[in-house]
């Protein structure tokens, strides 16, 4: 009986560390995104409505704003890949680049020939 009380807490206290970890993670990327939403809108609004393409500045900037979006995404992830659905556990660095470069933001943006070398 007393091995049953043992197993019984074990496996409570490594449920409660998984749904911590889990916790985090949505955390992280709650901020992860609002941090993103917030670079991306003021780096859009900055922009002359006229500008028919970046300026080298600009694309820099833009590719920061996006680099940094990856490499965070990716790093809480890493963090937290054991305690993850599968789904977003076995995503990598570049199934995220792929989201990234595929999103609406970057589609909106093509047309300023915008060129990004993620890593």
């Amino acid at each position: 009986m007393k091995n049953f009380f043992c197993f019984i807490f074990a496996f409570s206290a490594a449920g409660m560390s998984i749904a911590a970890s889990v916790e985090q993670y949505v955390n992280s990327v709650e901020k992860i995104r609002g941090v993103y939403a917030q670079d991306i809108r003021g780096f859009l609004r900055s922009l002359n409505p006229q500008t028919t393409q970046f300026t080298p500045e600009q694309q820099a900037k833009y590719c920061q704003i996006n680099q940094r979006y990856i490499q965070d995404m990716s790093d809480a992830i890493e963090k937290n890949r054991s305690s993850l659905p599968q789904q977003y556990a076995s995503m990598t660095k570049q199934d995220l680049i792929k989201q990234v470069v595929e999103s609406k933001e970057m589609q909106m943006l093509a047309k300023y020939n915008v060129q990004c070398d993620f890593k």
